[in-house]
Order: C-alpha cells, then sequence, then structure tokens
C-alpha cells in the first residue's frame, strides 16, 4: 500500500487539493461591451446666445460589464481597469438571465442581442463612475498593457483580477 501511495503520490496529492476547495481564486468570465454615445448633429452656422458657433459635442462610450460566477461565491468588485484607465464600480446582482440589450437605432427594426446568456450563474452587473487616478502594481500595469478590461475584486479578504481581452463593440446611439 505504501509503495502504491508512493507511486502515486502527485496524483493523490492533486485530487486532495481540488477536493479541499483551496485552490485558488474561483472562475469567473468577463462580458464586456463598448459603445460610442454622441449628442447627434449641429447644424452649420448654429450660434450659441454670444455669437460663438456651436461646436459637434464630443463622442462619449458606454459601457456594459458584466461577471459570471459560480452562486455559491461572494466576490466584492471593487474597480474596473478600461484600456488602463481605472473606474471605481458599482455591482448589481442580475436575478435573471440572459441579459439582453435593445438597439433602437433602426426604430422600424430594433435588435435585440444578447450580452449574457441565460444561465445558472450568478451575474453581476458593473456599473462604472469617472474615472480616477490609481497607482498600479508592475502586475497590475502588465494586465492592463495585455487586456482591455480588467476587473478587481475580493474573495475570502484577499484581491483577485479577472481579465477580458478585447470588448465588443455594440452598435453607436446617436442621442438628439
Amino acid at each position: 500500500m505504501a509503495k502504491l501511495l508512493m507511486k502515486n503520490y502527485p496524483l493523490f496529492f492533486s485530487l486532495i487539493l481540488i477536493g479541499s476547495g483551496i485552490h485558488g481564486q474561483p472562475s469567473i468570465k468577463v462580458f464586456g461591451y463598448e459603445q460610442e454615445s454622441s449628442r447627434g448633429t449641429v447644424s452649420a452656422n448654429v450660434k450659441d446666445e454670444k455669437g460663438n458657433p456651436l461646436k459637434k459635442a464630443a463622442t462619449q462610450k458606454n459601457y456594459f460589464i458584466y461577471l459570471s460566477l459560480k452562486q455559491k461565491y461572494i466576490v466584492t468588485p471593487l474597480q474596473v481597469f478600461i484600456d488602463g484607465k481605472a473606474f471605481p464600480t458599482e455591482a448589481n446582482i442580475i436575478k435573471t438571465t440572459s441579459v439582453e440589450y435593445i438597439d433602437n437605432n433602426i426604430l422600424s427594426n430594433p435588435e435585440k442581442i444578447t450580452l449574457v446568456p441565460k444561465t445558472d450563474d450568478k451575474i453581476i452587473q458593473l456599473k462604472i463612475a469617472d474615472t480616477v487616478l490609481v497607482k498600479k502594481t508592475s502586475a497590475l500595469q502588465k494586465l492592463t498593457n495585455k487586456n482591455e478590461v480588467v476587473v478587481s475584486y475580493t474573495w475570502k479578504q484577499k484581491k483577485y483580477f479577472a481579465v477580458l481581452k478585447k470588448l465588443k463593440k455594440l452598435d453607436p446611439v446617436l442621442n438628439e
């Protein structure tokens, strides 16, 4: 028995580690979408009340970021880094999936886009606020250099990161 255990020691030890649940952070999948938003067009030769020509408003970006993880895990999202910029975040648990977005750019034919497919996993929507300055560690800098989205979160009082290589683009939205 001892010889058998010694021969298969690496396999035996691996099974104990996997079975004991001490194998690191929870598996988290990140879904991320980016959408340009502009305030519409400005007619030529339109001036403000002081007679200055009106300029087209800068294009803004809307971000739709979601985390998917097993129901048993309790994580606390801290920040989202998009293209290296840090954003504080507010987390909302989505009760029912799938998560869908309605693209109303063509009013006669709105398009339904699935952002997160139907799942039994817990889905957390991350709403981001204005960017903040953050001093990044070298490990975080490497992650933000290689990935468009990096989410920092805590689990069991330890800090971890989940990443998304590339944001998916949604059609731009034009606001009046």
